[in-house]
C-alpha cells in the first residue's frame, strides 16, 4: 500500500521523526532501529451508508518517549503535565503528522485512500505513558466500502507501532452487516528492542521497510 506520506530521497529524514520523536531516547545513544514504541489503538467508523466517516487513533507511547515529550510542561512539579501545555502538545504534534503524513497507510476498495490533516486531537499522561489521540477523516466521501485495508507503520522503522493486547485494539463503529478482522503481526516489537542498526537502515531503506512490515498489523474491514 501507498503512503500518504511526503515523498522523499531514501535515507532523508522527514520532518514528522525529527519534530516528533527525535531525542526520544535521552539516556544512552541510538544504535539501531527502532527508537520510539507505540501501542495504537483504532476506531472506524463507518455512517449507514457503510460510507468511511473517520478513523479515532489512539497511540501510547513507551516509558522513554513519554517522558521525554512532557518534559518542562509541569509547572507546579507535581509530576503532572498541565492540561493547558498538554493540549499545546496535542495541537503541535497533530500539526506535525498533517505536515509529513500519518504512518496510516489505508486502502478503500482496491485503491490508495487520501487522508485528510489530523483533527480533534487531544494528549493524556497517566501512569508514565503519553497517550496522543486524533480523527483522521478522508479527503472524499461518498464512497459505500466494499473492502477498507488499514496499516499504521513507519517505513524507516524508526518508530515501531505495535497493537494493545486487548481483542478491541481496533473496533468498527457502524456498518452492522460489516466484517472484521484483525491481522497480528508475526513479530512483535518489544519496548527497548533493538532490532536494525542505524547505518543499515540509512543505507538500505528498504530493508527497513520490510523489517517494519513485518512487525505490523493489518485491519480488513468488508462489507457485502
Amino acid at each position: 500500500m501507498r503512503s500518504n506520506r511526503t515523498t522523499r530521497a531514501p535515507g532523508a529524514r522527514t520532518a514528522l521523526p525529527a519534530m516528533l520523536f527525535c531525542a526520544a531516547l535521552v539516556s544512552a545513544p541510538a544504535q539501531a532501529h527502532p527508537h520510539v514504541w507505540v501501542q495504537a489503538r483504532t476506531e472506524i467508523v463507518l455512517d449507514e451508508g457503510k460510507s468511511l466517516v473517520a478513523l479515532r487513533l489512539a497511540w501510547t507511547f513507551d516509558p522513554a518517549y513519554s517522558a521525554f515529550a512532557v518534559l518542562n510542561l509541569d509547572s507546579r512539579r507535581d509530576g503532572v503535565p498541565d492540561p493547558e501545555k498538554l493540549a499545546e502538545l496535542a495541537r503541535s504534534r497533530a500539526r506535525a503528522l498533517g505536515e509529513s503524513g500519518s504512518f496510516v497507510q489505508a486502502k478503500l476498495n482496491g485503491r490508495s485512500l487520501r487522508l485528510a490533516a489530523p483533527a480533534e486531537a487531544r494528549a493524556a499522561y497517566r501512569d508514565g505513558r503519553l497517550t496522543l489521540s486524533f480523527t483522521l477523516a478522508p479527503e472524499a466521501r461518498g464512497e459505500a466500502v466494499r473492502t477498507l485495508v488499514l496499516a499504521t507503520l513507519d517505513p524507516d522503522f524508526y518508530v515501531a507501532f505495535g497493537l494493545p493486547p486487548e481483542a478491541d485494539a481496533v473496533r468498527l463503529t457502524g456498518g452492522p452487516s460489516c466484517l472484521l478482522k484483525l491481522t497480528r503481526p508475526a513479530r512483535e516489537a518489544r519496548e527497548g528492542e533493538q532490532i536494525i542498526p542505524d547505518a543499515e537502515a540509512t543505507a538500505r531503506p528498504a530493508a527497513a521497510a520490510a523489517t517494519g512490515a513485518d512487525y505490523a498489523g493489518r485491519v480488513l474491514v468488508a462489507c457485502p
